[in-house]
């Protein structure tokens, strides 16, 4: 499979899981805007515009899976800065394995960033659910 058919099954199945757990479009989602890169972030410039791109996609799609995951919830400040932490973390990984050019590891690493952008909202049973119904969307799933 192509690297771009690749990146759109993995992006078509962020949305997927964020629909299923209830999503509504529009909604704000903290988080979803990454501090580290655009034009003025820390890691500016590093990437190519391409791959810049679909970090901040696949950034906003896990924020929206873990705004999701509240479940109606209404977020506190520390879940908020726990899940912020979580989408940083992510895209610093996602961001060294596309320096090294390893964009096809991207599939295989999105579920645990799922289990730790969920962590912060719900318990860890629900927080592994979530993540292997990702692994499953993916086709990654083992089981």
């Amino acid at each position: 499979m192509r690297a771009e058919d690749e990146q759109q099954v993995l992006l078509q199945a962020l949305h997927q899981l964020y629909v299923e757990l209830g999503y509504l479009e529009g909604e704000e989602v903290p988080g979803a805007i990454s501090p580290l890169g655009g034009d003025e972030g820390p890691m500016a410039g590093i990437l190519e515009s391409e791959d810049e791109q679909l970090v901040n996609k696949i950034r906003r799609g896990l924020a929206k899976v873990a705004a999701a995951a509240l479940d109606g919830g209404e977020p506190g400040a520390a879940n908020e800065n726990a899940v912020g932490a979580a989408l940083d973390g992510a895209e610093l990984v996602m961001r060294g394995e596309l320096i090294r050019g390893n964009v096809t590891r991207l599939p295989a690493l999105i579920p645990s960033f799922v289990f730790l952008v969920t962590l912060p909202v719900v318990d860890q049973d629900k927080a592994l659910e979530i993540s292997e119904r990702c692994a499953r969307l993916l086709g990654n799933d083992s089981s």
